[in-house]
């Protein structure tokens, strides 16, 4: 028992330890000097900040993390633009042809139906909230909804149907995570996101948007 308690201690203490320097670090990263937060709030209040706003207050939800995450994905660019990737595609294609079993959940029946092209736009992500192609598969909408003039709407909704519970008690760690992995940010180590900061800079920007 003694034994396991320490092993504990010893979990929590890491744990502990490896947030401190991720946070630390992204402190001190030049993108996070005060001149540079406020840009970014200006940036993304001017292009997408009354849109968010009217959408969320509508739909109930936490309008300083949706401004967040849009300078997280598209950096608050409008028009934002798309990114292709293509080991997502590989593993859509792989399904289609009936080599694997499913990706995300997708199955070849899901598939079987979309040309080389149309594959090539579901490993797509699109719009300021980068939402990949494939997850218009079975929510009855196209890739040109996700573009179209109620696409960031379309976004947001997705988010909340996705990971909407962490939203309503504040848990924009496990939030900004679960949008960029499709999972949890990890108990004791480090985050699983491309970019190892996506979520400290995520928490930060939401402190600047308040």
């Amino acid at each position: 028992m003694r034994l396991f308690l320490k092993i504990f201690v010893a979990i929590i203490l890491i744990h502990i330890v490896w947030n401190y320097r991720s946070c630390s670090y992204s402190m001190l990263k030049p993108i996070f000097s005060e001149r540079t937060k406020m840009n970014a709030v200006m940036k993304v209040e001017q292009n997408y900040g009354a849109e968010i706003d009217e959408i969320c207050e509508e739909l109930e939800a936490p309008s300083e993390y949706f401004k967040a995450l849009v300078l997280l994905e598209c950096s608050a660019k409008k028009p934002a633009q798309s990114r292709y990737e293509p080991n997502v595609f590989k593993n859509l294609k792989a399904v289609r042809e009936g080599k694997r079993k499913k990706y995300a959940n997708l199955t070849q029946k899901d598939l079987k139906r979309y040309s080389e092209k149309e594959l090539t736009m579901l490993a797509t992500s699109w719009g300021p909230l980068q939402i990949m192609g494939y997850h218009v598969v079975r929510e009855g909408l196209t890739i040109d909804d996700l573009n179209g003039e109620k696409g960031l709407q379309i976004a947001i909704q997705w988010c909340i149907a996705t990971y909407g519970k962490y939203l309503e008690e504040g848990d924009y760690k496990n939030a900004f995570h679960i949008h960029n992995t499709g999972k949890e940010h990890p108990l004791f180590w480090k985050a699983k996101t491309y970019d190892p900061l996506y979520v400290d800079k995520g928490l930060i920007y939401i402190s600047s948007l308040k």
